[in-house]
């Protein structure tokens, strides 16, 4: 995923929480919200429960991978994910698949 294509800013992601449509998965919540840029940008917030920096780290470089493999990135949409505590890095072909489902939607 190139970095034009991520969301840093805190400001960023509170706007597309506030303003965005609110999906929920097993191992996710998305919150989505077009925007006007041309393509899409994808924000990944891991909450402190989910582990030490390194696990945080792990579980979001996963995640890209994945978004990098499923997204359609010529949308022009904003999307944060914000990850449950029920996820678990080592079953990565179910959240892949999790993943593929809403990415469809």
């Amino acid at each position: 995923m190139l970095v034009k294509n991520r969301i840093k800013k805190h400001q960023e992601f509170q706007e597309v929480i506030a303003k965005g449509e609110l999906v929920r998965a097993k191992f996710f919540t998305f919150y989505v919200l077009e925007n006007r840029l041309g393509y899409t940008r994808i924000g990944i917030s891991v909450p402190k429960k989910s582990g030490n920096a390194v696990i945080r780290n792990k579980i979001k470089r996963q995640i890209r991978a994945m978004c990098a493999h499923n997204t359609d990135y010529s949308k022009s949409i904003d999307l944060v994910m914000i990850i449950k505590k029920a996820y678990n890095p080592e079953n990565f072909a179910e959240i892949e698949q999790d993943i593929k489902e809403i990415f469809k939607k």
